[in-house]
């Protein structure tokens, strides 16, 4: 989604992150991504869209409908979909599917609100977790020492429901009560910076209770961090967050006034250096997760690796190495002219999983890719969304531990 600007918030710290961080057993990474074919477009807003604002601005998540039919969102904050039987052929719908009320008061989180995961277990009742943001420019509030229109934004995370297949959500209840993970700091126009749940990955269903990995973004690079939250399969809307020992209740809801929330804190998971985690799946043939994230490292000569990387765990707390999955530029390393990758996920069109949570030896990462294009003599951005071939290699018989 709107997410360009943590680049630019933690480029800097980025910058910094030595392999002192990814220490890790040498025999941690047992089973291996990789790419398995050329790339495809799905999806070419220069070519396809229904008008301006129709772009994919997040990872992409997809569910089974009741009729049995590939429901895909690429989102912005008008949350758009694609229907179809496979990646191959889906169709848009130009109907906007869910849009935030927009208002200017930043303690509601009824601005902006991208779709982020989603979870259904009949295909007609669909829960999703929404990203919901809040940005003083588009109102004409004070920011102070602004310098960019993301500058002030704070941002938490909403939950919606739909009861028609997903093709209309709504919050499920009014906001601010709507948030089980709201800023964990009240809005100011003097913070530039704001402490903030970001984004979600996708969900995934493991034994009895529904998982995401959130992005709480700190007032600085170091103390930002994924977090590991869940929910019981017959509760989606109750949220608990990992502190480190135990799951503890990320809000509680009462019948008359929806979220009370207490609890907005929550221990890392996975390495340390890391920005978002955007997309997790299980390896059902090894019971391992996999996760996949934007990255740049550097190398001892001053070099630079980036692109598309991937982490295995057995628990979704403790994550392997990253390891590089596709080499690509990220926007700090595009110059004019140059294209850039974003919101990777991964998605297996053959899962008997209707969200997507599970993958056997073949999978698609999916991700956005930002195209220059020059239009009276400025440089403009049109956006693809990608399909790339990727497989699994599973070495546990080999005797290592992921």
């Amino acid at each position: 989604m709107h997410r360009n600007a943590i680049i630019g918030f933690l480029g800097s710290a980025i910058l910094a992150v030595t392999a002192a961080w990814f220490i890790q057993s040498p025999r941690a990474q047992a089973l291996d991504v990789r790419l398995a074919g050329r790339d495809s477009v799905l999806f070419d807003t220069a070519i396809n869209a229904c008008d301006d604002s129709h772009l994919p601005d997040a990872p992409a998540r997809a569910f089974r409908d009741g009729e049995g039919r590939m429901v895909l969102f690429a989102p912005n904050f008008r949350n758009r979909a694609f229907v179809g039987q496979n990646l191959e052929n889906l169709h848009k719908d130009c109907n906007s599917r869910f849009k935030a009320a927009g208002k200017a008061d930043p303690g509601l989180l009824d601005d902006r609100t991208w779709l982020h995961a989603i979870y259904t277990n009949d295909g007609e009742t669909v829960y999703a977790l929404g990203s919901a943001s809040f940005m003083p420019y588009r109102h004409d509030m004070p920011c102070k020492g602004a310098t960019q229109r993301t500058d002030c934004w704070i941002n938490g995370l909403v939950t919606l429901k739909s009861t028609d297949g997903g093709r209309h959500f709504t919050y499920q209840a009014q906001p601010p009560h709507h948030a089980p993970f709201p800023p964990p700091m009240a809005y100011r126009d003097d913070r530039k910076h704001a402490p903030s749940y970001v984004t979600a990955t996708n969900i995934v269903r493991w034994k009895d209770y529904l998982y995401t990995i959130l992005w709480r973004r700190g007032v600085d690079f170091k103390s930002s961090r994924n977090c590991l939250a869940r929910a019981h399969v017959d509760d989606p809307r109750s949220w608990q967050l990992w502190n480190g020992k135990k799951f503890v209740d990320a809000a509680r809801l009462t019948p008359h006034n929806g979220w009370e929330v207490y609890q907005t804190d929550c221990a890392r998971v996975g390495p340390y250096g890391l920005t978002s985690i955007r997309g997790i799946v299980r390896h059902e043939a090894s019971n391992s997760f996999i996760a996949v994230y934007k990255h740049r490292r550097k190398h001892k000569d001053g070099s630079f690796e980036h692109g598309i990387y991937y982490s295995t765990s057995k628990d979704m707390i403790t994550w392997s190495m990253p390891r590089l999955l596709l080499s690509a530029d990220l926007k700090p390393d595009a110059g004019p002219g140059d294209s850039y990758v974003a919101y990777p996920s991964i998605i297996d069109e053959d899962s008997k999983d209707r969200i997507f949570g599970t993958v056997d030896d073949q999978a698609s990462l999916l991700y956005v890719k930002f195209v220059p294009v020059k239009r009276n003599g400025k440089w403009g951005m049109t956006r693809q969304l990608m399909r790339q071939p990727i497989r699994f290699i599973n070495d546990a018989k080999q005797g290592a531990n992921p």
